[in-house]
Order: C-alpha cells, then sequence, then structure tokens
C-alpha cells in the first residue's frame, strides 16, 4: 500500500510578510497563507519556508530544473555545470540530493534583463534560497505563470490548510472511491454511493509527491484522494461538502443525486443535474430537439429535460 506521511514541519521562520517601497512610502503585504502558488504576488515568498517535493520514479533520474548557483551568469537555455547546483549527467540537480529538502526564502529578486526587455523577462524572477540542513545559498527560477512545473508546497499554505480542512466532510463520486485504497489493507473500497467521509489528515503521498486528503467514514475506514480535487476548474465535479450534497439532495432528490456521484444520466434530468453528471457538452445542435453531444452519447433535451438518449 502506498505510504502516506505528514510533513515534518521543522524550523518555521516567523516572518509572515515584506516590506516594499511605493509612493516613498513602506508598505507591508502579507504571505497569503491560502495559496501556494503566488504568481504575480512573488515577492510574498520573502521569509517563507519551502519544501521540495519529490518526483514521480519515471522523472527522477532526469532530477530538478531551475537551481542554479549564480542568477546573474543563468542561460536561457541550458546552465553550464559549474553553475547547476548539485548537477546530474543531465545538467538538472540530482534529485536524491534535493528531494524532500527545506529552503527559507531570502530574497525575491526580479531578472536581470527584465529592464531592458520588459516583455520577454517580466514574468522571472529568482527566488535566493537558503537550504536548512546544509546552509547552501542558490536560486531558484520562478515564472509568474509556471504554476504546474513549480516544486514546492509552502509550509505557511500546508499548515493553514491542514487546520482549515481538519474535520470537513465531504461526500466523494463514485469514480474516485473506485480507484481509492484502504490505508489499513491497501485493498480496494467497500463503499455506499453517497456516504459521508470526515477529513482526519493531510499529507504529501510519497509516491506522486502531491497533497492528499486522509478521509475516514463512521465505520473508521480510512482512505485518500489527492487534495487537486478539491479544486474544481469547469470539469465534472468529484468532491462535494457535506452541505453541498444536502442541498443537492434535497433539490433533486436522493436517487438523483445518487446518480450524479455514478455519471448516470436518465431521462427526465435538467440540464444542471447533466452538467453536473457528465461536465459540459462538446457540442450542442439546436433543431426540432437540443442535443447535447458527449463522447459517452448524444441527449436530447426538449426545454429543460432529457427527453430521449442515444
Amino acid at each position: 500500500m502506498k505510504k502516506f506521511y505528514s510533513i515534518l514541519i521543522i524550523c518555521l521562520f516567523a516572518s509572515n510578510g515584506f516590506a516594499q517601497k511605493n509612493n516613498k512610502q513602506e508598505i507591508t503585504i502579507p504571505y497569503d497563507s491560502t495559496t501556494n502558488f503566488l504568481g504575480k504576488n512573488v515577492q510574498q515568498y520573502t521569509g517563507q519556508q519551502l519544501y521540495l517535493k519529490g518526483l514521480e520514479k519515471s522523472s527522477r533520474q532526469y532530477g530538478y530544473t531551475g537551481f542554479i548557483l549564480k542568477y546573474k551568469k543563468d542561460d536561457d537555455l541550458l546552465n553550464e555545470e559549474k553553475n547547476i547546483y548539485k548537477p546530474n549527467d543531465n545538467y538538472s540537480s540530482r534529485y536524491e540530493d534535493l528531494a524532500g529538502k527545506y529552503f527559507q526564502v531570502l530574497e525575491v529578486i526580479k531578472h536581470p534583463k527584465a529592464k531592458k526587455s520588459t516583455e520577454d523577462y517580466q514574468d522571472d524572477y529568482y527566488l535566493k534560497l537558503q537550504e536548512k540542513s546544509s546552509g547552501d545559498i542558490l536560486y531558484y527560477k520562478y515564472n509568474t505563470d509556471s504554476e504546474y512545473t513549480f516544486p514546492f508546497i509552502t509550509t505557511g499554505f500546508f499548515i493553514k490548510e491542514k487546520q482549515l480542512l481538519n474535520g470537513k466532510e465531504y461526500v466523494i463520486s463514485d469514480d474516485i472511491l473506485k480507484m481509492s485504497r484502504n490505508l489499513a489493507t491497501g485493498k480496494a473500497l467497500t463503499f455506499t454511493t453517497g456516504q459521508t467521509w470526515k477529513c482526519v489528515d493531510l499529507t504529501i503521498d510519497n509516491t506522486n509527491s502531491e497533497l492528499s486528503l486522509i478521509l475516514q467514514n463512521k465505520g473508521g475506514v480510512k482512505t485518500a484522494i489527492p487534495y487537486s480535487l478539491l479544486i474544481n476548474d469547469g470539469g465534472i465535479k468529484k468532491v462535494y461538502t457535506a452541505a453541498e450534497a444536502s442541498t443537492l439532495t434535497k433539490k433533486y432528490n436522493s436517487n438523483n443525486f445518487r446518480r450524479i456521484l455514478q455519471n448516470k444520466i436518465r431521462v427526465g434530468m435538467t440540464k444542471e443535474m447533466t452538467r453536473l453528471a457528465w461536465g459540459e457538452p462538446a457540442e450542442i445542435k439546436e433543431g426540432k430537439t437540443e442535443q447535447w453531444i458527449y463522447p459517452a452519447g448524444i441527449l436530447n433535451f426538449r426545454g429543460d429535460k432529457i427527453i430521449s438518449t442515444k
């Protein structure tokens, strides 16, 4: 069974913000602890502690990119080996030397070329870091639009999320529970559609190095689901709070909400229910009836309700 473990919170620095000059006045902007990747608010990382996530097994041989020793000698395409922090044979940093390390952000530095070439470098910065165990000083190349490649978890964010999520209750879609495992036995879950799960911990999955919620049902069975499922970016919703589930059950009745959790469709379901179960259609065709076209089938609507499927 995949082993889950909590991040070891060590030596958390007290700094919660930074100061910057604006119109000759000192303005303090606090770190937003509810956000891990800060985008253009990169200066808020100053004083924060970062935990470097591991990589999936298939990527470990290639190591980490973006960690250098001297930012002024950074080559935009390929740094020479002498300027790479703990280099491997792939001109990246060795996985085994960096994974799981903690770094203190000492300073956030705008790319030196940003003044002369604003369009090309306006989103590029360097995080000046100190590795906690060795005291090494290094730099990480940061882009305000590269959330997907950001390799860190901000300690302050982790602590805050752990506090906010602890004790919250959720209802999970069947397809997620079918892929999940009983943490005690490693076997597939036995579950009932629509049952409630309580969050009892927030951890990092040792296999894929992403945040995971540890959930427990009323019978004491524990499982884990990716934290990313809480963030619905317009796709099919997979996780509902207990309050959301209660509201939808009252609105649609328990049988229909159970179908939504199972990603099932039937005649009589409304457009809103259909979107919850199957997401947005790939195409909508107008005619005598309105057709919603999905990879799984075609739904015919009259008004707001499904009248036939094929």
